[in-house]
């Protein structure tokens, strides 16, 4: 017997307290102690998070993915494997065949929904939204053997557009920048998805144990870099094969102008917590100032000056954020606790912060 758990699009950034998660794990539960095999997917918190819980509770299921025509279809499934620790003697792969996977995500989610409607034998639908597509196919679906159980279903609520932060200056620490000054400071944000090296498995382990405070928000982020005395590299936003911490050489008072929501990513493009490295130290080291341009400029550089070479920006101009970087992980505990300071928001936060490091601890409020 196969079970389809149904939600659509919730909050980009879940926690163990929304009633859609609540559910949804209680739902797995009935389905474990039935002998069901599960239905999931990927693309969005709400199928993905019915991989992990499957892997985490040992249940059979099939995981619909899309593919192009010519898509190495093993390589994706090793990913997903290594990603949700799954069991291969649990765990069926179907693939829904659509040309373009960027082009057209849309026809492959609604391809991909209709199948496991009419794969399921029972469908459990949790918050489904009205008038989405997704409950449209669930009510129009004709099938007289198909049983649509409804016992964790919950009211649907519209999503929250993610923190939007705003920061006073008025109320910046008078003293913040003399403090900082000869520093750089790699800024956190909140992280819409896993950690840079975080597994989908962790990730989502992190989100249903967790209460109302997102898992992975800013000041979370410095704990863990704390916790584990590392700055990761990561490539997001980079060239195609570069993996790199930023900072920022911008004294904190002004920082605070691009500490901007980019809409786009629905994300800060920075938040006011991090690590400031001494800039003398961090030279060292080999973090390097980046060298703005364009595809030119980037072609006529060495290749080891290339990893550092940024563009100008075409939305948007990105030579302002006076960029520094290292390619490759930062091991903090190898730099003198005397070039390291620690940033964080609000003064209350120094004593909570600082359980996590004998690192100073300095607040950008006053």
């Amino acid at each position: 017997m196969k079970a389809a758990i149904l939600n659509s699009r919730q909050n980009l950034r879940p926690v163990g307290s929304d009633r859609w998660v609540h559910n949804t794990m209680q739902a797995v539960k009935y389905i474990k102690s039935n002998n069901y095999k599960l239905l999931s997917s990927v693309g969005m918190n709400t199928w993905e998070m019915l991989i992990y819980l499957a892997s985490k509770n040992n249940i059979a299921q099939t995981i619909y993915l899309p593919a192009e025509e010519n898509q190495d279809r093993y390589g994706v499934i090793e990913y997903y494997m290594r990603q949700f620790r799954l069991n291969p003697d649990l765990t069926d792969w179907r693939f829904v065949e659509i040309a373009n996977i960027r082009k057209d995500y849309p026809l492959f989610q609604k391809k991909r929904d209709m199948q496991i409607i009419n794969d399921a034998d029972t469908v459990f639908p949790i918050s489904l939204r009205p008038n989405s597509t997704l409950n449209s196919l669930l009510l129009n679906n004709k099938r007289s053997d198909l049983k649509i159980d409804e016992k964790y279903k919950a009211e649907y609520s519209k999503p929250e557009m993610p923190n939007k932060i705003e920061i006073n200056r008025e109320l910046l620490n008078p003293v913040i920048d003399k403090q900082l000054e000869g520093f750089i400071i790699h800024w956190t944000r909140t992280a819409n998805n896993n950690w840079p090296s975080e597994s989908l498995y962790d990730y989502y382990d992190v989100i249903a144990s967790s209460e109302n405070d997102y898992s992975h928000s800013a000041r979370l982020t410095l704990i863990r870099i704390l916790s584990e005395n590392l700055l990761k590299a990561s490539s997001r936003h980079y060239r195609k094969g570069i993996s790199a911490v930023a900072f920022s050489e911008l004294k904190p008072s002004d920082a605070v102008f691009l500490m901007k929501w980019r809409a786009r990513y629905r994300e800060m493009t920075f938040e006011p917590y991090g690590i400031a490295i001494r800039k003398t130290a961090a030279e060292k080291m080999g973090v390097r100032k980046v060298i703005y341009g364009d595809k030119k400029l980037y072609y006529n550089l060495t290749e080891s000056d290339r990893p550092y070479c940024q563009s100008i920006g075409t939305k948007g101009y990105w030579a302002p954020e006076r960029e520094w970087r290292f390619i490759g992980d930062i091991d903090l505990s190898i730099i003198s606790p005397n070039d390291l300071r620690v940033i964080v928001w609000f003064p209350d936060e120094i004593l909570k912060v600082g359980q996590y490091t004998d690192l100073t601890v300095l607040s950008l409020y006053d």
